[in-house]
């Protein structure tokens, strides 16, 4: 959790503002899940998470429709650092113990189960794939080659996929794109592809969760979702890459939902987090002022914030100071008014949620 305090000051000082995209908070996760790091998406809207290393070797099945959490046990593997879940047109899963923080692992795997929905007992059994990268030749490489550390993985076209997170020093922004065969066995997977996106710092810019429905390419970062609408392979540089914002947490995985414009999102609980989000790529026109007027409004004075909803519907209020300690939490149905005398002047962030909605922004207190 620490590698991420740095990342959390940065949004919290400096890129926090109210946003008009349409990011659903669907609901927190429980506690079992609070280390959670990768997803997938199955029929009758079935949800599983994997908890990245550390934890034990278990796949978290939700059932949305019911709210139905289970457990399945993965009897012949062990979770070294599991980061990410992706599933082929058959409904094999494979589980990526690829987390790789400090450049030097040496026994990499990525498990394939079948259909984990075809299984009636709480147990299942896996095959491993176990690879190299193509061009590491060093464990760890200098500070400026650190790109063999890996949170992303999906199947597409009898392969797998793999992009990395990027720890160099200094940061470049470049993430790697690995292929390697679906099939069990011992392999080196290729460097195919690379794609740069530059960022203030690496805890912005790295990727950490990826998915691909109907040749749609989703990379998913800290508080972005990077979508790419026509993958079929080409050349990453060449595609037309589309951001969305989806506000700072510890974002680890992205699944596509039962189409390709809902997107679900998860993150760990660090300061906040524990939750799980629905990006609705349908709604993402509205503008910034689409949404406060028909969701609420904002008034912001030195000494006091005001919120009135359009409407009365179930909403919560979260203030934390720069540094990502809650000061104040409290729900409220209509209208909320903090006066001056119930914090102290400096700078805050809020987190409001409005019916399944949220939306970040700055209050900056003087008196």
């Amino acid at each position: 959790m620490g590698r991420f305090i740095a990342y959390i000051v940065f949004l919290l000082v400096g890129s926090f503002a109210a946003t008009a995209q349409r990011v659903s908070t669907l609901r927190t996760l429980p506690d079992a899940l609070k280390e959670n790091s990768g997803l997938a998406f199955y029929p009758n809207s079935i949800l599983y998470f994997i908890n990245d290393g550390g934890n034990a070797p278990l796949l978290h099945r939700y059932d949305t429709v019911n709210n139905d959490y289970s457990t399945v046990t993965v009897l012949n593997a062990s979770n070294a650092d599991w980061e990410d879940l992706a599933q082929d047109t058959e409904g094999n899963l494979y589980i990526g113990d690829i987390g790789n923080n400090s450049n030097n692992r040496q026994n990499l795997k990525i498990y394939k189960s079948v259909n984990p929905e075809t299984i009636a007992s709480n147990e299942i059994t896996v095959d491993t794939i176990s690879y190299t990268y193509s061009n590491q030749t060093t464990f760890p490489p200098e500070s400026d080659s650190l790109n063999f550390d890996c949170e992303a993985m999906l199947w597409y076209k009898d392969s797998i996929y793999l992009f990395t997170k990027n720890r160099t020093s200094p940061y470049d922004g470049w993430c790697y794109m690995y292929v390697l065969p679906d099939e069990p066995g011992e392999y080196v997977a290729q460097l195919r592809d690379s794609v740069q996106f530059t960022a203030m710092s690496k805890e912005a810019g790295w990727i950490t969760g990826a998915d691909i429905r109907n040749d749609s390419l989703v990379l998913l970062t800290s508080g972005k979702v990077r979508l790419a609408p026509a993958f079929n392979s080409a050349p990453l540089g060449s595609l037309s890459w589309t951001t969305y914002d989806v506000g700072f947490s510890q974002k680890e995985a992205i699944v596509f939902g039962a189409s390709s414009d809902k997107i679900f999102i998860s993150d760990e609980l660090f300061i906040i987090g524990n939750k799980l989000y629905l990006l609705d790529l349908a709604k993402i026109n509205a503008s910034l002022d689409d949404l406060f007027s028909s969701s609420f409004e904002v008034k912001q004075t030195s000494t006091t914030l005001h919120i009135k909803l359009q409407k009365r519907a179930k909403a919560e209020l979260h203030i934390y100071s720069i540094m990502g300690v809650k000061m104040y939490d409290v729900p409220f149905e209509k209208e909320l008014f903090i006066s001056q005398e119930e914090l102290a002047a400096g700078n805050y962030i809020i987190q409001l949620f409005v019916a399944g909605e949220n939306c970040s922004f700055r209050w900056a207190k003087s008196e």
